[in-house]
């Protein structure tokens, strides 16, 4: 129930604990909604009634933000009418339930009071007469927290709570307060602080637009106004909001927003200066200032040069030492070439600016954060000697861009990564003319074969359209700033100024105090540009790690706590050089604010009482900021492990340590290390090997097959492995024979009349001849980054018999093998760059069993030894290449597609060579090792970490090898020949050493974009393009392989590039390819995508299609339309069939009016007959125009309707020409060599013949091959029943069937119509 005169809280009244008084407005349980954090009080009235006949004094206490005042000016100045309004109860319980009641205080009310009357005291108590009531008000504040308010950031509501306690002697009414309060920020996006449009013309209209942001979950009400203008009238600018109206304030929701649209017409030329006030009317201290500036000049024309992209530039929430682009797009509007010479004023300091074009078409990246000081040269080294300084704040900030020195002057494609600069080239003033007419700076640089060259100014063909992307670099500023870890806004502009390119223009400077002709007639462009500027700060705690006592041989971990101190995500690195001391050395993004802890592993191999390291945790992008963490540790053996450093050491791969570390390895991927174990005695031993049983199907052991016995002769193993190893070579689908003989196969069916490239284009599978290099080996960037690429070869190629003929010197070969290596180490090249390894493989009966081989006195010769020690010695040799070329997490960066597709093609053979050397028995399971005197003995160590998306593995794996000594020494340790060593009574009291293998796992994750691709029709031999999205949905960069069933149905698929690649962390790739059916009938073939690491993350991708047979004639139109017909006349206009032939061979047609007997009338009584003209014979035939030709004839008449209008006679004539030529009328001039001719030749009319086999009704045409006709049409409506009456303007159809004479299956219809 409301009460006229007072708010709607009045109504609720609540007794006290012994109804000595009762309370108005004020429940025992209030939430206090929405509420602003803005430092001001938020007033809630309530009432006290005594209900005693005596006099009573109410005690009041207060706990937390609150306090109680009797009397106050703000409240008793509020009108009745206000009173009403001022408070709304959102939810109100009942009274016996004692629920919680919410109130909403009116803001708008409220900001009408005085913060200096509230900030007077209150009371403690009140005196209350019989039966009276008092008035009070109940202040709360909630003091703004310490935050941040940089653009971006969401504020959410905060709770506060507190405690009103009213008490009469010992009755008591007690209130809990709960308050939502929540901080109203308003911002503005772009949040650039200024509008500049430079070089306006009068009457012109231009637009900006604003978007005013409530960044909080509060409404918000804001206004604009103006402050400062240099036209009181503002009759040139309008404010509007989106539905076109004037615009100075308005209400915002909960994180809402509103465009302002600014909209400038000149009247006048001159400076025009505006600057607006935007005020948050709910929290004075959020406000935000913008100027709007404009330059009008006195020219009349528009601009020659329009920027096409935003007009403000945005770089957002930047990290100092992080490369950030962004694209601007120019385009030159006008007739004449333009140049566009560009520079920046305003905050730049601590800034490094660049604009990059991508040369010789090299794919646009990112450039490169690790190395960003070596990614460009400094601003100084640039501008130094070409012009003074643009500000007086920072004398080395300009805008430098690069672009390819014989590039065209239209549109180009970016690359922001650009490589140092060579210091030898002298910086200078000179001109660059020719092809382009820049001007350039002369220092040239080149990167990895992509040619680029800095410059200042840029030269714009007319029409055409310029993109450059800007990169911005922050420099880190030091911890004792102001700014140390918090976003520091930065707003700068970029001038352009375009005039017309002349083409000698003079290299001298004008005199001092007169201006050129361009430089008069110059026009300005600016573009406002923001960033918010963070440098990153971390802390590590503690700055000690104090291990203690550790024994030898046992894992202590210690952790390391990384926060981070800033406002920006910071990437910090450790990096430590110990053969005790382990932790990840992996990049670690920390979230602001947060942190993260770092394990740190000490595994000590030896007794060492006063150990001492450093670890170095870097920050990426502050490398002020780095911390040294120091490392202390007492090394002791309680359990006698470092008496295995007595007989056996490990290396790792020739460092002495007990642990082996994988690095990252995705999960279900194989990774090896190798593991030699030496013998530091003389005199043999044996060890026992075992992994842990919780452990054993994630990795295993395995030492290589020994090839000789102690007595010389060939082992039954070795033998074996000479067996099997070709045979499971053979068998296996290796990409020197299988996989390009596939695409060989494939690439022969896409059809030459399809408007694609040639198959030999599309499937590159052959490559160029490798020249004969002495002593080539297969070195680490044999197949990346190199000027001229390599074919894909096999890895060792198998070993020619001694008594194998030589092949003959004219041939090329390729020697991969060491320069000491024998002829057997040389692979031959077939002639078209392909490696052919099964031709090395020895034929089955050239290899022997083992006791033949073991039996060295039966042999004629020692040709068979020979083979099977050739067979083993390659095997070792696959087996380095395998531990030093396998890569967990693959590069990125390649010269070439081609340069990527070997690369990914070799680590699919390493990853099969591994199953082929374990199948075969090369790689044996090590349970026991037995090492000789002084001898040392591999381990491979294979790690495969099994996991699945859904349930995921721990970011670390960490398992044990165990040693155990099984053989007593039976002889002195080799430290001195005198020293004694006790020998122990039983290799039972050495403890088992334990071999820690650590792992860091990632997850290697593949999707495609699409599971089914559907073609739809298609005919025989048509071809198309489609493509297949490859997604990476992990942070690691993902190798796919896409393989084929090898189906007959398989061939007519053929990829253009990418079938082997690689894709980025969390991006996609599109992959082309040419579907070309060579069989009618409905379509479906699977693509296997396979994941290269993760062999259980491939995916499939059905193709489907409905293919229909060829068609064999064409008609251009199905049907034909004549005017208005009388019955029984002939038509009087004639209509045109145009058929032509689609085959290379000769096709006769039969043309043929369907009689009314087969359903050739229509439903209104009257039927069209079909007449041939007689002189149909003598006609001439019209040829027939496909879609390209078509195409090209529409660009030409599009081209002659504009020179038509810029008045160039010359090239009307060269454009009417072409057009004659193309429409196969033969006239219209000769026209230029490079004129576009016809793609299909006009068949000879003769070939042409025409005969008539039933009067005037049907006909028979003979078509040579590629060949058109154009039979004229001539109908005449008959009555098909004379009783039926015809309304005028009924409609009559007719038929024409046209097949050929022997095919009367493939019968096409064409529809004759015409109203009667």
């Amino acid at each position: 129930m409301t009460v006229r005169g007072q708010p709607a809280n009045y109504a609720l009244l609540w007794r006290s604990a012994e109804g000595r008084f009762s309370v108005r407005g004020l429940p025992p349980r209030v939430h206090l909604d929405r509420v602003y954090t803005n430092g001001l009080h938020a007033l809630v009235p309530f009432w006290i009634t005594n209900e005693t006949d005596q006099d009573v004094t109410v005690e009041l206490a207060t706990e937390g933000p609150l306090k109680v005042q009797q009397q106050n000016a703000n409240w008793s100045a509020v009108s009745t009418a206000q009173r009403e309004t001022y408070v709304d109860v959102t939810t109100a319980p009942a009274a016996e339930d004692r629920g919680e009641v919410t109130m909403v205080c009116s803001a708008t009310i409220q900001r009408e009071f005085s913060e200096v009357f509230n900030q007077l005291g209150g009371v403690s108590s009140v005196q209350l007469a019989a039966r009276k009531t008092a008035e009070l008000v109940l202040l709360f504040v909630a003091e703004a927290a310490e935050t941040d308010s940089g653009d971006g950031q969401r504020y959410e509501y905060e709770t506060h709570g507190g405690h009103v306690t009213l008490r009469a002697d010992t009755d008591l009414y007690d209130v809990t307060l709960r308050a939502s309060t929540c901080r109203s920020v308003l911002e503005m996006e772009p949040p650039t602080s200024r509008i500049y449009i430079d070089d306006c013309v009068i009457g012109r209209t231009y637009e900006r637009a604003l978007r005013v942001r409530n960044a909080s979950a509060i409404g918000l009400d804001w206004t604009m106004t103006v402050v400062e203008t240099t036209d009181p009238s503002l009759s040139a600018l309008q404010l509007l909001d989106s539905d076109m109206r004037p615009l100075s304030g308005g209400h915002l929701g909960a994180r809402g927003d509103t465009q302002v649209l600014v909209r400038y017409t000149p009247h006048a030329a001159g400076e025009f200066l505006s600057r607006f006030l935007v005020e948050n009317s709910n929290d004075p201290a959020s406000l935000r200032y913008w100027v709007f500036r404009a330059r009008v000049s006195q020219r009349q024309k528009l601009r020659r040069v329009e920027l096409l992209s935003d007009p403000d530039i945005s770089f957002g929430d930047c990290t100092s030492g992080v490369w950030y682009s962004r694209d601007i797009r120019f385009k030159n509007v006008s007739d004449t070439p333009v140049v566009m010479r560009l520079r920046v004023e305003g905050n730049t300091g601590g800034l490094t600016m660049k604009s990059a074009v991508r040369a010789d078409g090299a794919s646009a990246s990112e450039p490169n954060t690790a190395d960003a000081d070596a990614l460009f040269p400094t601003l100084s080294e640039l501008i130094s000697s070409r012009r003074p300084s643009i500000t007086d704040d920072n004398p080395s900030d300009a805008l430098t861009v690069t672009d390819d020195v014989g590039s065209e002057g239209g549109s180009a494609e970016l690359s922001s990564r650009v490589t140092p600069a060579d210091d030898s080239m002298p910086v200078g003033d000179g001109v660059r003319t020719g092809e382009s007419g820049r001007r350039f700076v002369a220092r040239a640089r080149a990167a990895r074969g992509h040619k680029t060259a800095l410059f200042d100014e840029m030269l714009i063909k007319p029409g055409a359209v310029r993109t450059m992307t800007l990169s911005l670099l922050g420099n880190p500023v030091s911890s004792t700033s102001v700014s140390a870890g918090q976003f520091e806004r930065q707003s700068f502009t970029l001038f352009g100024e375009s005039s017309t390119a002349v083409g000698t223009q003079p290299t001298t400077a004008p005199p001092p105090g007169t201006a050129s002709n361009s430089e008069r007639n110059a026009e300005r462009l600016s573009i406002p540009c923001t960033a918010n500027m963070c440098t990153p700060f971390v802390r590590v705690v503690p700055p000690l790690l104090d291990f203690g006592s550790v024994d030898v041989g046992t894992l202590k971990s210690l952790y390391l706590r990384v926060e981070n101190l800033s406002q920006v995500a910071a990437t910090v690195q450790c990096k430590l050089e110990s053969k005790v001391i382990t932790c990840t050395r992996a990049p670690i993004t920390i979230a602001p604010q947060q942190s993260v802890s770092v394990r740190v592993d000490s595994y000590p191999r030896r007794v060492n009482a006063r150990y001492r390291k450093q670890i170095i945790v870097r920050n990426i992008h502050n490398r002020l900021n780095d911390s040294v963490v120091e490392v202390r540790s007492t090394h002791v053996d309680r359990r006698r492990v470092a008496f295995h450093n007595l007989f056996y050491q490990t290396l790792v791969p020739a460092n002495e340590q007990n642990f082996v570390d994988f690095g990252l390895v995705p999960l279900n991927a194989r990774s090896l290390r190798r593991v030699n174990l030496r013998n530091v005695c003389r005199c043999p031993l044996a060890i026992e090997v075992a992994a842990d049983a919780a452990d054993a199907g994630a990795f295993s052991a395995y030492t290589v097959v020994p090839q000789r016995d102690g007595s010389g002769r060939l082992t039954d193993a070795a033998c074996q492995v000479a067996r099997r190893l070709p045979l499971l070579e053979r068998q296996a689908a290796m990409h020197s024979n299988i996989e390009k003989f596939k695409e060989r196969t494939a690439g022969a069916t896409v059809p030459e009349a399809a408007a694609l490239p040639p198959r030999s284009s599309l499937c590159p599978v052959a490559v160029a001849p490798v020249p004969r290099t002495a002593g080539l080996t297969l070195q680490p960037d044999m197949f990346i980054d190199k000027s001229v690429e390599q074919g894909h070869v096999c890895l060792m190629p198998f070993a020619p018999p001694r008594n194998q003929a030589v092949l003959p010197p004219s041939l090329e070969y390729l020697d991969i093998s060491p320069a000491t290596a024998t002829r057997r180490n040389v692979v031959r090249i077939r002639g078209n760059g392909s490696s052919d390894i099964m031709a090395a493989v020895p034929p089955e009966s050239a290899l022997l069993s083992s006791e033949a081989a073991n039996n060295l006195d039966m042999l004629p010769a020692d040709e068979d030894v020979e083979m099977i020690v050739s067979v083993i010695e390659r095997a070792e040799q696959i087996l380095e290449e395998i531990i030093e070329r396998l890569d967990m997490i693959p590069q990125t960066l390649f010269a070439s597609p081609e340069a990527e597709n070997a690369y990914v093609r070799r680590q699919v053979d390493l990853h099969k060579y591994i199953d082929l050397l374990v199948e075969s028995g090369f790689l044996r399971p090590a349970h026991h090792v037995r090492l000789t005197a002084l001898g040392t003995e591999s381990l491979i160590v294979i790690l495969q970490p099994a996991g699945t998306p859904d349930k995921p593995a721990p970011l670390r794996f960490d398992a044990n090898l165990y040693f155990k000594l099984v053989d007593r020494p039976g002889d002195l340790l080799p430290f001195t020949d005198s020293a004694a060593v006790v020998s122990f009574a039983s290799a039972d009291q050495l403890p088992v050493r334990r071999f820690l293998v650590q792992a860091a796992l990632v997850q290697s994750e593949l999707e495609l974009g699409q599971k089914s691709i559907n073609v739809g029709n298609m005919q025989v031999d048509e071809a198309c393009r489609k493509y297949l999205v490859i997604q990476n949905r992990s942070e690691t960069p993902l190798m796919y392989a896409i393989r084929k069933t090898g189906s007959i149905a398989s061939g007519d698929i053929c990829f253009v590039d990418s079938r082997y690649g690689i894709v980025r962390g969390f991006d996609s790739r599109k992959v082309v390819f040419v579907f070309s059916p060579s069989l009618h009938g409905a379509y479906s073939e699977q693509i296997s995508i396979a994941n290269v690491l993760n062999a259980r993350g491939g995916k499939k991708a059905t193709l489907k299609a409905a293919v229909r047979r060829q068609s064999k004639f064409y008609i251009q139109s199905l049907r034909l339309e004549f005017d208005t017909l009388a019955p029984g006349r002939p038509s009087t206009d004639v209509q045109v069939l145009a058929i032509k032939n689609m085959t290379p061979k000769t096709r006769h047609l039969i043309v043929k009016s369907l009689l009314a007997s087969e359903d050739g009338f229509s439903d209104v009584g009257v039927v069209l007959e079909v007449r041939f003209p007689p002189n149909i014979a003598a006609a001439q035939p019209t040829r027939l125009l496909d879609r390209e030709t078509e195409e090209k004839i529409e660009s030409l008449e599009q081209k002659l309707k504009i020179a038509v209008r810029k008045n160039r006679p010359e090239k009307v004539e060269k454009y009417q020409a072409k057009l004659a030529k193309l429409r196969g009328s033969g006239s219209g001039g000769n026209g230029d060599s490079d004129s576009i001719q016809a793609t299909d030749a006009v068949p000879d009319p003769a070939g042409v013949q025409i005969r008539r086999l039933a009067d005037d009704t049907q006909l028979e045409v003979e078509l040579p091959p590629g060949g058109d006709v154009s039979i004229p049409v001539v109908v005449t409506a008959r009555l098909a029943d004379p009783k039926v009456d015809i309304k005028t303007g009924a409609n009559a159809l007719g038929t024409l069937v046209v097949h050929e004479v022997k095919d009367k299956d493939n019968v096409k219809l064409v529809t004759l119509a015409a109203s009667v």
